[in-house]
């Protein structure tokens, strides 16, 4: 029997073995296939909002709005600067709410969010106006009963400005509800090259390009007027634009919008700023001065820290994009409060709290964690790790922009030059006013 039990032991001994060889060969297959299917995770899925489920559909008609346009419109605070050109993703769990957006899409689509002002306490009396392009289906459609709850996407599409601001300071809880207001679009102004009138039209044709002819020539049209070139240049917006570039190229971020208006709103939008800088930026009519005083806080290296006890969280360098919008996107919770997030690659000074779930996760595949400040256990943001092992990158950060503050990295310079933007702002103002600015030439580049 001790004979019988050892073959049979040798045997199973045998199969296992035979077993592992054979499950040894399909881990190394796995291995491979695991390889194989190693993917980046595609940015256009974060964009889509994918999590607000499959009910909404299109939403016909555009409005078209000029400078100047006054209307009522419905509007509710938010708790930040929005900038034209932001996914708005909304989710109103409020039934009142719900059916203001529901009869507002039967007319023009319109509604406002209200800017807070640099406390982030008080109304500032700026919004942005945004259009819904996706609803829930039916909603719109009859005059029956309104819908309890409503999801929709907009889009930010204009400044604002409210037409009868209060004297007196109005806290910005006041509009926690949506309630109507009268409303007046803010101009986009883009004003043209001021060294047109010095140029000589004989030399147009070598001006294509930005080249050290380009530059030659430029330097000529200078020497006929009060101003020297580098005062010309700190406006020229081709020499702006690729400082904004080569900084987002960092990012893996490289279709930056063409249109200097344009291009100076995606900027606001995916730089890691203070709620004052933000709404310093928003207020600016001029797209050529807000995209100088962009450049200025480019050259500024910043540290996001947390807001209430001003420790490090992350580094300037570890933000990355995981959304084709940019590093920066809004996104709505189960409980429809919209959350401002900024994707980094690492953070530092983060505890962990609770089980990894995901549910209504805003990145297909990823599983969501909540992230506390590891000094003062206040609420900054989530860690979002991979579901599958071939995913990448296998874990990121998002943070709250209104739970992490930027501050420069130097001693003492974060307070200072936030106070000073401005000031500077002001001084450019002024500096622009003193050059002779061409009409709009919108086939000049």
């Amino acid at each position: 029997m001790e004979d019988n039990v050892s073959s049979d032991q040798e045997e199973g001994s045998n199969e296992r073995g035979s077993g592992s060889e054979r499950r040894g060969g399909g881990s190394s297959e796995n291995d491979e296939e695991s390889d194989e299917e190693e993917q980046q995770f595609d940015i256009s899925l974060a964009a889509s909002h994918s999590y607000m489920g499959n009910g909404l559909v299109q939403v016909s008609g555009r409005s078209v709005l000029e400078a100047g346009w006054t209307g009522r419109v419905p509007v509710i605070a938010h708790h930040g600067a929005v900038f034209p050109g932001e996914t708005v993703p909304m989710l109103l769990t409020n039934e009142r709410d719900a059916a203001v957006i529901s009869r507002a899409i039967q007319h023009d689509k319109l509604f406002g969010l209200l800017c807070p002002d640099e406390s982030g306490t008080l109304v500032s009396g700026y919004g942005v106006l945004c259009e819904v392009f996706e609803a829930d289906a039916g909603v719109g459609e009859g005059e029956g009963e309104g819908p309890r709850s409503l999801s929709f996407k907009a889009r930010a599409t204009h400044r604002f400005r409210c037409v009868h601001v209060p004297k007196q300071s109005v806290p910005i809880h006041a509009f926690s509800r949506m309630r109507t207001v009268e409303v007046r679009v803010l101009p986009e102004v883009r004003l043209g090259d001021p060294l047109r009138p010095a140029r000589l039209a004989s030399l147009d044709a070598l001006r294509r390009a930005r080249t050290p002819l380009d530059a030659r020539l430029r330097s000529m049209d200078a020497a006929v007027t009060p101003w020297p070139l580098f005062v010309y240049d700190i406006f020229d917006y081709r020499r702006m634009r690729q400082i904004i570039k080569d900084y987002f190229r960092t990012m893996s971020l490289e279709n930056l919008p063409e249109e200097a208006v344009s291009l100076s709103f995606w900027t606001a939008s995916n730089l890691a700023l203070s709620a004052r800088d933000r709404l310093a930026l928003f207020a600016v009519d001029d797209a050529l001065l807000r995209l100088h005083m962009e450049v200025r806080l480019i050259a500024r290296k910043s540290v996001l820290c947390c807001s209430s006890c001003a420790v490090e969280i992350a580094r300037r360098e570890h933000i990355f994009a995981m959304s084709s919008e940019g590093v920066h996107s809004n996104y709505t919770n189960l409980g429809g409060y919209m959350h401002d997030i900024v994707t980094v690659s690492r953070a530092s000074n983060t505890e962990l709290s609770g089980a990894p779930s995901a549910e209504f996760s805003w990145f297909p595949g990823y599983a969501w964690t909540i992230a506390l400040c590891a000094a003062c256990l206040a609420h900054v943001g989530w860690r979002f790790d991979a579901q599958r092992r071939g995913l990448r990158p296998q874990q990121f950060y998002g943070l709250c922009r209104n739970y992490v503050q930027p501050r420069c990295d130097g001693a003492g310079a974060g307070a200072g030059a936030a106070r000073s933007l401005s000031a500077e702002m002001r001084a450019a103002r002024r500096a622009m006013s003193a050059l002779v600015y061409a009409p709009r030439d919108d086939a000049d580049p």
